[in-house]
């Protein structure tokens, strides 16, 4: 049997045993666990300092910065991506080889019309001197517009600023058509004046194409929308002036006054209104091309109402009238009846299109011709 002294002595062994667990509990016990990457402060551990070492009190997002610099959008999280992409602004195509061409031509014509006001105002008489500033600026203002072309020009600067010159000359020449038919012949400003009008409108209109190419960005195509409705306008207006005015012989200032106050006004209207129509139009090229085909047609419909004034007294002249108004609706017409066209219906405008054919039409115009006008038709053969 037990004794009662051993039962006592297991009874001490187990209460100490007890107390002892106890005090050990007592130290950690309540204190809560600590979370990795948190810091872990054990005050009772000897040996062990407050923090677990190389651990932060919070984890860095991998090294990558919350907004990826320049941008500002939020990053995904351990990439650096930004979450949507950045919108590009601005006009990033570069000119093509033919708008280039037109900028080099416009250009050329530009700097010998300088030479020729250099000429005009230093008042040169020697033929052979005269000929050294026009071909001189004529060939430097070329090499000018390559040097400003390195890197190329976005597309639609070279249109605007070709448009712009060729507007601005034309505004030129038709103030200083107006102010010689209507002033005296002391008063008429003569070459000199033609010459300086042509200066300062084309440097203006560069200046302003300038302008207008760099802030706006407009398409080549409504670059010649304002340049073609310019002279729908000038022609459509001195018809409808020359055709107003009296027809007696002895009129015949009084008839260049109606046609060049027609070609002013019509000249500012038509260029008005293709400027006003580029900003919520851009034309392709093929309603150009039909705009400028239904102004002849309609020109061309006008034709038979002179035999109206066969055996009449009222001067044939009148019929321009109805002649500009039919080029007016034509052009308007061209346009309506070819919306929805589009170049690619027509032409391959790629660079790896091949003419397959014997001949190649490549484009078309107005032709000034003595006493009238025609249509200039170019092409290629084989």
């Amino acid at each position: 049997m037990i004794s009662r002294t051993s039962l006592a002595l297991a009874a001490s062994a187990l209460v100490a045993a007890m107390a002892w667990t106890a005090a050990s509990s007592a130290q950690t016990y309540g204190q809560p666990t600590p979370a990795y990457g948190t810091p872990t402060t054990q005050p009772t551990q000897p040996g062990y300092p407050a923090t677990q070492p190389g651990y932060p009190a919070t984890q860095p997002a991998y090294g990558y910065p919350a907004t990826q610099p320049g941008y500002g959008y939020p990053t995904q999280p351990g990439y650096g991506y930004p979450t949507t992409q950045p919108i590009i602004q601005g006009n990033n195509r570069k000119a093509g080889d033919i708008e280039l061409g037109v900028l080099y031509g416009m250009s050329a014509a530009y700097g010998a019309n300088l030479g020729i006001w250099l000429d005009t105002e230093l008042g040169l008489d020697d033929p052979g001197l005269m000929f050294i500033a026009p071909v001189a600026l004529g060939l430097a203002a070329p090499v000018g517009v390559y040097f400003a072309n390195q890197p190329t020009m976005p597309k639609g600067l070279p249109a605007a600023m070709s448009a712009g010159m060729f507007l601005g000359a034309g505004e030129g020449m038709a103030i200083w058509t107006r102010q010689f038919t209507t002033a005296n012949e002391a008063d008429a400003w003569g070459w000199k004046g033609f010459s300086r009008s042509m200066t300062l409108g084309s440097t203006a209109g560069l200046v302003g194409g300038f302008a207008v190419g760099y802030f706006q960005e407009p398409a080549p195509s409504n670059s010649a929308l304002v340049s073609s409705a310019a002279m729908w306008g000038t022609i459509m207006g001195s018809m409808i002036g020359y055709g107003s005015t009296p027809s007696e012989w002895d009129s015949f200032t009084k008839n260049n006054d109606g046609a060049s106050l027609g070609g002013l006004i019509g000249y500012n209207v038509g260029m008005g209104a293709g400027a006003a129509m580029s900003m919520i139009y851009t034309p392709q090229w093929i309603n150009l091309a039909w705009m400028w085909i239904g102004g002849g047609i309609g020109a061309a419909a006008g034709l038979p109402v002179y035999l109206a004034y066969a055996g009449s007294d009222t001067p044939a002249r009148r019929g321009l009238i109805v002649q500009g108004l039919f080029t007016g609706i034509g052009v308007v017409a061209g346009g309506v009846f070819s919306y929805n066209l589009k170049d690619t219906d027509y032409f391959d405008m790629s660079s790896k299109a091949k003419n397959t054919g014997i001949a190649q039409l490549t484009g078309f115009g107005l032709m000034p011709v003595n006493g009238g006008a025609g249509l200039q038709v170019s092409g290629l053969l084989f």
